[in-house]
């Protein structure tokens, strides 16, 4: 009998830092730092722009040089972003990165971003099933 796996909810981080699409990748690393994060949802206000990972701008910062760190956040976010559901089970989800070639997806509810989901949180998850005795 297949267990049913837990939902995204129960493991995503839940309301994530966001950055505006016109602060720049200077102030993303500066997010990242202080709150020891590794992904930033880019928000035009209350809307999902895309997402930007340390190394989306580790590629920036090759590609563009000096000028990369005033570029905004909008020339640099991956703006084909994976969205899923809170309640998405978490197997359905990962296999949703996987065929996607991402590390991570904003969790969205009523059009808001209420949590993102990476593949850190899978390994947590994993973790935790296998680290349970029955």
């Amino acid at each position: 009998m297949k267990r049913h796996a837990p939902q995204v909810r129960e493991y995503m981080t839940h309301l994530p830092v966001e950055a505006e699409k016109c602060e720049t990748a200077a102030d993303a690393l500066g997010l990242m730092q202080r709150h020891q994060i590794h992904h930033l949802p880019v928000m035009s206000g209350s809307h999902l722009k895309g997402l930007v990972s340390q190394p989306d701008l580790l590629a920036a910062q090759v590609r563009l040089g000096k000028g990369f760190a005033d570029t905004p956040l909008e020339k640099i976010c991956v703006e084909k972003v994976v969205t899923v559901g809170p309640v998405a089970p978490i197997d359905e989800v990962s296999r949703k990165l996987l065929e996607n070639g991402v590390d991570s997806a904003a969790v969205m509810d009523g059009g808001f971003v209420v949590g993102i989901f990476t593949v850190t949180d899978v390994l947590r998850f994993v973790g935790d099933f296998f680290g349970q005795s029955e």
